[in-house]
């Protein structure tokens, strides 16, 4: 893009229950993506994170931290993203812009009914059986929509490392 555009600071929470992954299909992207969404004025990425997991899930969540994570008395210590992605957002009737978007690993706090309906509307919990290779979903409207690469790759790491990190019963 030559012309000037916004960037907006956003986060994205794979939201892990069990052996599952939470997708949510986003309507205006027209694509099946995990929780998420833009920072409120004064939150951090990871406060974000949590917020747009709740909103959107229904869920409390914790973030599951790296294994390595820094611990001392002061200062505060976040989790660090997994990965940050510079994403081109491309929204008929919309100018273009950019989300800076800070992904966390999360997991659900209590246990989840797959069936129960969540806050944003149509969801689909995948195993790591479907994102083990390219898949579709369908959309609202019955067409099969393929899940993004870099969605089905994380959807397998998010899993990977609540796996790795079971909280003790």
């Amino acid at each position: 893009m030559t012309e000037p555009f916004e960037r907006h600071h956003t986060s994205t929470a794979y939201v892990v229950a069990g052996d599952r992954t939470l997708l949510l299909w986003h309507r205006k992207l027209q694509m099946w993506i995990p929780p998420g969404g833009h920072a409120e004025p004064n939150e951090d990425p990871l406060q974000a994170a949590v917020r747009e997991a709740l909103e959107e899930s229904g869920l409390e969540v914790e973030v599951i931290p790296p294994p390595d994570l820094l611990v001392v008395d002061r200062p505060e210590v976040l989790p660090p993203p997994v990965v940050i992605l510079v994403e081109n957002i491309e929204i008929p009737g919309q100018p273009f812009h950019q989300h800076i978007d800070h992904v966390y690993f999360t997991r659900a706090t209590e246990a989840v009914d797959y069936a129960s309906p969540v806050p944003h509307g149509q969801y689909r919990w995948v195993e790591r059986k479907e994102l083990a290779s390219a898949f579709s979903l369908p959309a609202p409207d019955g067409r099969l929509v393929p899940v993004a690469e870099d969605v089905r790759l994380l959807g397998l790491r998010a899993l990977d490392a609540a796996a790795e990190t079971e909280p003790e019963c």
